[in-house]
Formats: structure tokens, sequence, C-alpha cells
């Protein structure tokens, strides 16, 4: 039992942690505050939604005495795991044909890495509230 209750609380404190040192990181090394730290604060905190809210529902599930994953919830993360490595592809296609407008590597590959996670959340999402795609077939 001690595992699930690790899950369950190192996943928030960990992403807690994370946004506070990139945070820090932003505020540290620039100067003033830009409409890209604004946009980079706003990607991490929607970003931080999806663990949070992961966390929250598995706290309820094993209060309830529910198992924490089940086959649908595995074949959600497949299917979007799926999903977004196409679509983040596709970002990395535009970004690489979008390379003359950044300013220099570090901040293209940042910019993928984080399109990359943000496109897998909204997969997810979807998936979540639409269902899978044929999960009605035997």
């Amino acid at each position: 039992m001690p595992s699930n209750y690790t899950k369950i609380f190192l996943v928030p404190i960990l992403a807690l942690v994370l946004v506070g040192g990139l945070v820090m990181y932003l505020f540290g090394f620039q100067e003033g505050i830009s409409i890209k730290i604004i946009a980079i604060l706003g990607l991490m905190l929607v970003l931080m939604v999806i663990p949070v809210y992961r966390s929250l529902k598995n706290a309820q599930d094993l209060k309830q005495n529910r198992p924490l994953e089940d086959e649908m919830s595995r074949m959600l993360e497949v299917h979007a795991g799926a999903y977004a490595f196409r679509y983040s592809m596709m970002s990395w296609f535009v970004i690489f044909l979008l390379r003359s407008k950044f300013p220099d590597n570090e901040e293209m590959l940042s910019i993928g890495i984080m399109a990359a996670a943000a496109i897998y959340g909204l997969c997810w999402l979807y998936l979540k509230r639409n269902g899978l795609p044929n999960a009605n077939q035997d």
C-alpha cells in the first residue's frame, strides 16, 4: 500500500517543484516580464493541471477501494501516446520549417518539447471525454 500513497503524493509535489524552479529560473535570468515569459508560465500551469487532476482522482479511487489503474486507463494512455506522437512529429516539422524565426536552437528545442507535452495532454483529455476509437467493436 505505501507505493500507492507515494504515487499519489509524489506526482503533484514534483510538478510544483518543477514549475517553481522554472519560474525562479525565468525571473532570475530574464530582464522584466515579456509576452514570451507569460506564455511559458501559462503553458506550464496548463501542463501542471493534468498530473494534479490525476493524483486527486487516484486519491478518491484509493479511498473507495477501487483499483488505481485498469485496462481502460491503460488503453487511454496508449492511444493518447500514439496520437500525440503523430501530432508532435507534425509540430516538429512546422518548427523546423520556421527555424529562421527562432533566435537560437535552444529556444526551438524547448518549444518543441513543451509542445509535445501539451499535445499529449490535449490528446489524453480528448480521448477521455470522447472515448477510445473502435472501443465498442468485438
